[in-house]
């Protein structure tokens, strides 16, 4: 029992000594167990149940439970150890924070040099290894001597919007140009127009270029079209930006048009006349006249090329340094296998043909068809392309052209007589080297009134290359004059001729009326009968073919073999340059006669002149 009575009071004491050495534990503890009460077991084991060696458990609950250390830790109290390993804990994790920072701002900033360099350092690093003798865009074209192409050309022109990547093409025009008679060709094709496609079969020509590039379109419609020629080289161009580059265009028109915006599907309204159009405006120009709308006729597609050529004259501007700088402005705009310098001498060429060789035509249609959605779609008509291009025959057209005679109407404006019948005869007198003459005479009179103080000129063929040609060599022969055309006036005479005070008769006397190897020998048969009429002629016609210089050489005045020719025959022999030509003056300065050819020549002699009762009664 003392045993028992011992050891509790031990129990007691080392109770009490615990409650003041932890009160707060000791209470904490006591708050646990009314939360807890499941845990009394575990506190009955602690203090008043023995084991099977009839032992209390004191020695487990102060060794196992109640440890000092337990608590310390458990509570993070303020000992030194503790707190170390906390701080240092805290210190690791702001560190890992701010090595994370500094990594992200370090990443950052290299990007941004990366994208710095990339943006600002391309185009140094491309002109410092790869051009290095280039140093300003001016020095990067040389423009060379002559800006006029010196060679025929077959060109393909496509223009469409900013991605020249993948173009949305809104105009093809085919074009060749003939350097013997400075000419060009065009042939406008809708770009929904269906053809074989190298490669890919029937397909849009619009798409091809999307497709494959300018390359293909070229092969294209190297087959499609069936002339049998090759295209030289190409021509794709960003519209939108190249017009916006230069400020806009001012386009021509003869008819007001309301254009679709196919932006935001607003129309805008153009007027006869002169219109500015911005790059915006001008593309959609281009699209709106180019076979995709129904309502628009097909043979309207040749605006695009009135609209194509006023982009190349704006490029050319007024000389050489604008074309040099309106090159440098536009050349990114533009895809093409010409070098700058060859670019250079097609758009100087092309912006300075006369309007009566700049010929456009519309592709043919045999039959076209509506797709769902309003889309048109077209076949082409192929079978006359190749007489239209075919330059053995444009050659000889050329040829033909340009010794056409030219009809005139002179009238006398001023009421001084007979300058008209001398401006006449200066004008019968021209001819062309191979002997036909320039110009034919219909009518010589007297204008509506005698008031025109300047001479005009006044041509009704405007559209004809070589009448504008002839109306300016007739200029030079009045020395004064105005040239101004009338289409819409129907004239019997190619130009009128209207003499003005202005006008010295004196310098149609200057004219050289024929350019002929040596002098023509002649002889003149009286045919009528009228006393001395073959002399009488004889110093007619020398009076006026030799007055600068001696032209004509009569050998002999006689009669002929009769007196009842009622015709007169001017009868040539020679064969050579001018002849004939001469023989069409002499009959025109007679008023009368028939030019016929024989080889009956008794008399060794160029020309004969038989007169007959015709030159009499006239």
């Amino acid at each position: 029992m003392s045993y028992d009575y011992r050891n509790g009071n031990d129990d007691d004491d080392n109770n009490k000594d615990r409650e003041e050495s932890y009160p707060d534990s000791n209470d904490d503890y006591m708050d646990d167990q009314d939360q807890h009460p499941a845990d009394d077991d575990y506190e009955t084991q602690g203090t008043g149940k023995k084991d099977s060696l009839g032992k209390g458990n004191k020695k487990d609950f102060n060794d196992d439970f109640f440890k000092d250390e337990d608590f310390e830790f458990a509570d993070y109290s303020e000992d030194d150890v503790g707190e170390e390993g906390y701080r240092i804990k805290r210190v690791r994790e702001k560190r890992k924070k701010r090595k994370l920072i500094y990594t992200s701002f370090t990443v950052f900033i290299i990007l941004i040099i990366i994208a710095a360099a990339i943006v600002f350092g391309y185009r140094y690093i491309k002109n410092r290894f790869f051009n290095p003798v280039e140093i300003t865009e001016e020095e990067r074209i040389t423009v060379p001597e002559s800006l006029e192409l010196g060679q025929d050309i077959n060109i393909i022109m496509a223009f469409a919007g900013e991605d020249l990547n993948e173009p949305d093409v809104s105009s093809i025009i085919f074009t060749s140009y003939y350097s013997t008679s400075g000419e060009t060709r065009s042939l406008c094709m809708p770009v929904n127009t269906f053809m074989d496609i190298p490669g890919i079969g029937p397909e849009l020509i619009g798409r091809s270029v999307e497709i494959g590039g300018m390359d293909l379109l070229s092969l294209t419609l190297e087959k499609g079209l069936g002339m049998d020629m090759e295209i030289d080289y190409y021509l794709l161009m960003d519209i939108k930006s190249v017009v916006g580059k230069l400020g806009g265009i001012e386009l021509s028109l003869d008819q007001a048009y309301a254009v679709k915006n196919y932006t935001d599907n607003t129309t805008f309204s153009l007027e006869p006349g002169v219109n500015l159009l911005d790059g915006d405006e001008t593309q959609n120009m281009l699209k709106f006249f180019s076979g995709i709308e129904k309502e628009v006729p097909v043979e309207d597609i040749k605006i695009q090329k009135k609209i194509i050529d006023t982009v190349i004259a704006t490029i050319v501007g007024d000389g050489e340094e604008d074309l040099t700088n309106n090159i440098n402005l536009v050349k990114d705009y533009i895809d093409s296998d010409l070098s700058l310098e060859e670019l250079l001498k097609l758009f100087s060429t092309f912006s300075k043909i006369e309007a009566a060789k700049n010929m456009v035509y519309t592709l043919g249609i045999s039959s076209k068809t509506e797709l769902d959605g309003g889309r048109t779609v077209y076949l082409p008509d192929v079978a006359n392309l190749s007489n239209l291009f075919n330059k053995d025959e444009i050659q000889e057209e050329v040829v033909a052209d340009a010794e056409r005679t030219i009809t005139v109407t002179i009238l006398n404006g001023v009421g001084t007589p007979g300058i008209a019948a001398e401006l006449s005869d200066a004008l019968k007198s021209q001819v062309y080297e191979s002997g036909k003459v320039k110009f034919d005479v219909l009518e010589v009179g007297n204008a509506d009134n005698f008031n025109y103080s300047e001479s005009e000129i006044v041509v009704y063929s405007s559209n004809e290359s070589i009448i504008v040609t002839a109306a300016s060599e007739i200029k030079g022969m009045l020395g004064t004059g105005n040239i101004s055309t009338r289409e819409e006036e129907v004239v019997s005479s190619d130009i009128v001729i209207i003499l003005g005070s202005d006008y010295d008769p004196t310098s149609a006397q200057d004219v050289v009326p024929l350019e002929v190897i040596g002098i023509i020998d002649m002889v003149i048969l009286n045919g009528e009968g009228t006393a001395k009429l073959a002399s009488t002629v004889q110093g007619i016609l020398e009076d006026h073919f030799n007055t600068d210089e001696k032209i004509i050489e009569v050998k002999e005045t006689r009669d002929a073999d009769n007196w009842n020719y009622t015709q007169t025959e001017i009868i040539i022999y020679a064969d050579d340059e001018g002849i004939e030509a001469f023989a069409q003056q002499i009959q025109e300065r007679l008023g009368v006669g028939v030019i016929k050819k024989s080889d009956n020549n008794i008399d060794n002699v160029d020309i004969t002149i038989l007169l007959g009762s015709d030159y009499t009664n006239q």
